[in-house]
């Protein structure tokens, strides 16, 4: 008999937003059902993924992140022209970082053209984000929304202390705002309130719960993530109704371990940084996130085919692409063969192992076998080896491949990874004292030196009651109190320092 699983009801539902224009609008949101609970509910679109472009050269960004946009850093429109066209951004998240007080304070008027021109040169929606200091922002975003009225873009982040000032553009402009708070249900639920007390209708505001990277504080952004949503969900909130943005790409890498160059110990740096990203990334959208900001198109990448293979969706145009031109290396098979994809793993460095050597005829190719190559598991890897392309890193032309046992004992005999020294002991702060050494043996037979004795030894006397020391009630109570009379108590001697604590 077959096996129905039971079901969990839902009363609530997240509001669908539109963003964007014309053929390029994006709808997000509209789920009735936790993340990804498509057997209980309905996941209607696909998370989308917006690549972050910066109002200028950044100056503190790992060389992995660097590299993909080196050719466009500081020209915003040509970067995110690359985002859409070449890594096939869903949108496009523009950082007026160059506003910020504290940084190059550029002016108001600068960044909102900056802002007009990115989002005349996209077609797909634009997020302009401020520099995170509330009064800034509110200057800022205000000239945005003035000079990009009807391109009908996204702006954030609006925080209690100026969602007045930009509740009030919102309304002017119909833009939708992103409110940003520091990760808390009811924080989050309270500026939706004051939000909508200030006229923004609740179908044009995106929550932000402000999200922390792998490691730092990821786990508390997931659980208050997902106790928004079974809010919003299982008890019905309309005020916590709306879709996730979770901006998370400069929390990643801007941490030490993503800008950490690559050494034995902690692997690869950009793959590290890459695999950060893309883990923070799937942690956010099992709790709900609509809408993720990230940085690097690899992660983006393995993002995007674990979205359409957890959730069912078309995978993207992007992945489509970068699929494809994999598969144009491999030769194609005959009708009615599978094409093996062996040859392709050999090539990344898989482990092998030649079953059998043929010559091949001295007028049909000199000097030239052919062998039948069998791949084979880690287990196996005594009797195997290992094929590497042309110039892989770690191989040389005149380096002998080692095999079996050589490839096993030169593995063994591998010079253990030693950090470098960064600290030199700290000095006896107590000046020009003179320690005392005499010698020992240790367990082993072996002479070492040991510091003397440095106290005074202690001086028999008489067993003192510290009952008697006070005849006054109110002194001996004290004694009692403070614990004075462990100093006084029947102690037979003490150990005095040469020098004070």
């Amino acid at each position: 008999m077959p096996v129905e699983f039971p079901k969990q009801q839902y009363t609530g539902n997240i509001r669908e937003i539109n963003l964007g224009k014309g053929d390029k609008q994006l709808l997000v949101g509209g789920e009735t059902a936790f993340p990804f609970y498509t057997f209980e509910g309905k996941m209607p679109h696909p998370p989308k993924i917006a690549i972050q472009v910066l109002d200028y050269t950044p100056d503190d960004w790992a060389e992995a992140c660097v590299e993909p946009y080196r050719d466009v850093l500081g020209d915003p429109v040509a970067w995110a022209r690359k985002a859409q066209d070449e890594y096939g951004a869903d949108m496009i998240q523009l950082w007026l970082k160059s506003t910020d007080p504290n940084g190059l304070n550029r002016p108001a008027d600068e960044a909102a053209q900056t802002a007009k021109a990115v989002a005349s040169a996209v077609s797909i929606p634009v997020i302009v984000w401020g520099c995170a200091n509330a009064d800034k922002d509110a200057e800022v975003l205000k000239k945005v929304a003035e000079v990009c009225a009807g391109m009908n873009i996204i702006i954030g982040p609006v925080v209690e202390a100026n969602h007045k000032q930009l509740g009030a553009q919102a309304l002017a402009y119909n833009l939708t705002i992103v409110a940003n708070t520091p990760i808390d249900i009811n924080l989050a639920k309270q500026l939706n309130i004051l939000l909508n007390n200030v006229g923004v209708p609740l179908e044009k505001i995106i929550v932000d719960p402000t999200t922390g990277g792998l490691g730092y504080g990821l786990e508390y952004t997931f659980s208050v993530m997902e106790r928004i949503r079974q809010a919003a969900l299982t008890q019905n909130d309309d005020k916590l109704q709306c879709p996730f943005l979770c901006n998370f790409a400069d929390e990643v890498w801007k941490t030490k371990e993503a800008k950490l160059p690559s050494d034995p110990k902690m692997g690869d740096a950009k793959q590290r940084g890459v695999l950060m990203e893309a883990i923070t990334a799937v942690t956010v959208l099992l709790a709900g996130a609509d809408i993720l900001v990230m940085r690097h198109p690899e992660a983006i990448e393995q993002v995007r085919n674990y979205v359409a293979e957890l959730g069912g969706f078309e995978r993207p145009q992007a992945a489509k692409k970068a699929a494809a031109e994999a598969r144009a290396v491999v030769p194609a098979a005959p009708a009615g063969i599978a094409v093996s994809s062996i040859a392709e793993s050999l090539k990344e460095g898989a482990l092998c192992k030649i079953v059998q050597i043929m010559d091949l005829p001295v007028n049909l190719a000199p000097g030239h076998a052919i062998a039948l190559i069998k791949s084979i598991d880690r287990e196996e890897a005594g009797d195997g080896l290992v094929l590497f392309p042309k110039g892989a890193a770690g191989v040389t032309e005149s380096a002998p491949v080692q095999t079996g046992a050589g490839a096993a004992a030169k593995e063994q005999h591998k010079e253990e990874f030693k950090p470098s020294r960064t600290w030199a002991p700290l000095q006896d702060p107590a000046g020009d004292y003179k320690y005392q050494l005499e010698e020992k043996v240790d367990f082993a037979g072996r002479p070492v030196k040991l510091i003397k004795d440095n106290y005074d030894p202690g001086v028999p006397a008489e067993k003192e009651d510290w009952r008697s020391r006070d005849a006054d009630r109110d002194e001996a109570l004290k004694q009692v109190k403070t614990s004075l009379r462990y100093w006084y108590a029947e102690s037979y001697g003490s150990e005095k320092r040469k020098k004070p604590a």
